[in-house]
């Protein structure tokens, strides 16, 4: 084959590695994720073939030398040492479904890198590939812009990323395109531009901002002008000066009251758990401080270090496995030396683009002469834009592709690849011969097969098992759902574990679910999903979160044989030892001491669930959720003093209340004509699922006496539907109520 064929091959198929972005397959385990990432994979990996026999057959295309490969190299290197030396292999190496970013998956990014470097070699073809990028980025625009935040990526924070990019690869566009000729890209940047302020994400809006303040201080040293260098730096001075007053008043009412600003602030809530997180890790970063904790492992690490003031601030997402700082992240990760083979690249970038720099004579010509100058500062303001942007997100498919492209063409640009002399095209190695090639072909072919079927297609097929066994148990369909997971599991790919985990949380979730299957079937799958949580375990029984599943399992299991007091006993004795082991791992997280205590009080020991539930109360009074647990378990201890602890849930918006515990609180505020109470609990019994049409109609006048009077006739409405018979009363509630607003009008 020619080496004009094996180019169009490699570069149809970095073409088409770009479209991956819209890849949605809805019947697997996490789809924005899996559909993009398993997709491109195979689509690598069915393009090495071509690659490895063009770069042996004709040795003008083997890339050449550049810091930013062996910079690229370098970090990969230390991402696989790390995983060898941490805590979890499995993740380090494979990572887990919902980010795929394990060493295997991030080792296809660099193949797409060396296959961008070695068959875009002029200008022509890297107009056309920065074209179809910002091309797929504005048809993704359309799609944010007409109402779905996160398109097809999933993510705002990805969205905003991957936008960045295209941004920038427009306006590199822009320069090198006749004035007549530069529409498309205008209408481009508007649609990104009202898609990435549609994502609002706080990081890639402070990055681009940065950035841009950054190519004008840029244009400030290089114009060949002496107005423009005065007048860029005159800009970027006071431009400075306007945003650093600006967010010196972010204490005041008006800017906390700005939305926007509000979140480009420290004041925004994600950004103080995102502290609270990067403080756990500086704490544990002694603990490893060279290799650091296993690549993909920062959750072990948040963990550890969990401090309970994070509920302060959320009280959902409060399991980081990222540290949402990519340096933060890495350091943790991979220690001092990944950490310094990360900014490798970027000091690697930064070398060859002074180099660059100071062969174009450090000055902005005018005209074409002076393209190049202004194509560098672009992508120097652009890799700023996607280190800062990254401070508080981490990267993902979206965004390695762009980043890619981005090397590659800094790349191109410092070295020279001339493929205009179809002689140098035509030229072969002397040991290429067409058996040889073929034989290659055939070898190559078949790896890449094997590599495809294995560890894309398997994991594939085994996800598509997984969603259908779910779906069957969430609707009762329970011995099909249970043998849909066995087929699932017993594919054997590295990336079961967030499948078992999907059986995990799910018989967490519905404990009742064994009690539905025959006798037999409830040992049979019982022991089963134990079996599943054990394994899972295996990966690292240092895991809290893992630990606390299977500590639930076995307290789930030990209620399943209260009557027969050996088996109990094992499996409680298991249970009990599962959540101490969840508990030493993140000793300072709340919930845990949650589970602990219902298993102690399953076992009777009730002085000891009590302990429990005010350790978890001590950890952080503010914490919505202690306050509702100790209702819970004064009420069932028959204690009056649940009554506190279920005022102070409700007041504090808690949902968590039993059934039992909130009807004796209901009881208690009706006798003591507590009707401020009485409120919040009846707000919280709607919020439940309760259906009385006297519960609406009690909770419409309620609502009306606080003065909430949309409230009050939508409750009163909504009684009537639940009993036509209420129709009556309620018609004069609601003329009631109209009155009751013509006197507020007056």
């Amino acid at each position: 084959m020619s080496a004009k064929n094996y180019q169009r091959i490699l570069q149809i198929g970095v073409f088409a590695s770009l479209g991956v972005v819209f890849l949605v397959f809805s019947n697997l385990l996490f789809p924005y994720i899996s559909s993009k990432q398993l997709s491109f994979n195979i689509l690598i990996e069915a393009l090495l073939p071509f690659w490895l026999l063009l770069i042996w057959k004709y040795p003008a295309f083997r890339p050449q030398r550049s810091p930013i490969t062996w910079g690229l190299l370098a970090y990969l290197l230390i991402i696989l040492v790390s995983s060898f030396t941490g805590i979890d292999f499995n993740l380090s190496f494979w990572g887990d479904i919902e980010r795929l970013l394990g060493f295997f998956h991030i080792f296809h990014f660099f193949i797409l890198y060396l296959y961008i470097i070695t068959v875009f070699r002029n200008k022509t073809d890297w107009y056309w590939l920065l074209s179809a990028s910002v091309l797929v980025a504005s048809v993704e625009a359309i799609i944010i812009a007409r109402g779905q935040d996160i398109g097809t990526i999933g993510n705002t924070a990805y969205v905003s990323g991957y936008l960045i990019f295209n941004l920038f690869f427009a306006v590199l566009l822009l320069l090198g395109t006749a004035w007549q000729k530069q529409w498309p890209y205008y209408i481009a940047i508007i649609l990104m531009l009202i898609a990435f302020f549609r994502a609002d994400t706080s990081g890639a809006i402070i990055g681009l901002g940065i950035s841009l303040l950054f190519l004008l201080f840029l244009l400030g040293i290089f114009a060949a002008r002496r107005l423009w260098r005065r007048s860029s730096l005159i800009v970027f001075v006071a431009a400075l000066l306007i945003v650093g007053a600006l967010f010196s008043q972010y204490n005041q009412p008006w800017f906390k009251n700005n939305a926007f600003l509000h979140d480009l602030s420290s004041n925004k809530a994600t950004f103080q758990t995102r502290l609270i997180s990067w403080r756990g890790a500086q704490a544990d970063f002694h603990l490893h401080p060279w290799l650091g904790n296993g690549f993909g492992n920062y959750a072990m690490i948040f963990d550890r270090q969990f401090d309970p003031k994070f509920f302060d601030y959320s009280t959902s997402d409060t399991y980081f496995d990222r540290a949402h700082n990519n340096l933060i992240d890495i350091a943790s990760t991979t220690g001092i030396i990944g950490l310094l083979a990360y900014l490798s690249i970027f000091v690697a970038a930064a070398f060859v683009w002074r180099r660059k720099i100071m062969s174009e004579g450090k000055i902005i010509k005018s005209g074409p002469d002076g393209l190049r100058m202004r194509e560098l500062l672009v992508l120097a303001a652009l890799l700023l834009a996607y280190f800062i942007q990254n401070l508080a997100v981490f990267d993902s498919l979206v965004t390695y592709i762009p980043l890619m492209l981005t090397l590659g063409y800094l790349v191109s640009l410092t070295q020279k690849n001339d493929d205009s002399d179809d002689i140098i095209l035509a030229e072969a190695s002397d040991s290429a011969t067409a058996g040889k090639e073929l034989f290659f072909l055939i070898l190559f072919s078949i790896t890449a097969i094997f590599f495809i079927y294995q560890y894309n297609l398997r994991p594939l097929i085994m996800m598509k098992t997984t969603i259908n066994g779910y779906a069957d148990l969430a609707y009762g369909n329970y011995n099909e759902g249970f043998k849909e997971y066995e087929r699932a599991l017993s594919m054997g790919t590295p990336l079961d574990r967030d499948a078992r985990n999907t059986l995990i949380n799910l018989v967490v979730s519905k404990p009742t679910i064994f009690a539905s299957l025959t006798g037999d079937n409830m040992n049979k799958y019982l022991e089963y999903v134990l079996s599943l949580s054990e394994t899972n375990l295996q990966y690292n029984e240092n895991d809290s979160l893992a630990q606390m599943q299977a500590a639930q399992l076995y307290d789930i299991a030990s209620r399943y044989y209260s009557q027969e007091p050996d088996i109990f006993k094992l499996y409680s004795d298991k249970a009990l030892e599962a959540i101490e082991k969840s508990s030493a791992a993140s000793p300072r997280r709340i919930p845990v001491y949650f589970i602990k205590a219902q298993i102690q009080a399953n076992r009777g020991d009730l002085a000891a669930a009590e302990e429990s539930f005010l350790i978890a109360y001590n950890l952080n009074p503010n914490y919505v959720e202690v306050h509702c647990q100790l209702a819970n378990y004064y009420f069932l201890t028959e204690s009056d003093k649940y009554i506190d602890y279920s005022n102070n849930c409700l007041e504090r918006g808690g949902k968590n209340l039993m059934p039992s515990t909130l009807g004796g609180a209901v009881n208690y505020y009706q006798e003591q004509e507590d009707n401020a109470h009485l409120l919040l609990a009846y707000r919280l019994l709607v919020i439940q699922g309760n259906e009385d049409a006297l519960l609406y109609a009690n909770l419409a006048k309620l609502e009306m006496g606080a003065g909430n009077l949309e409230e009050a006739l939508n409750y009163a409405v909504m009684a009537a539907d639940i009993d036509p018979s209420l129709r009556p009363a309620v018609q004069s509630f609601m003329q009631e109520i109209e009155k009751l607003k013509n006197e507020q009008v007056q």
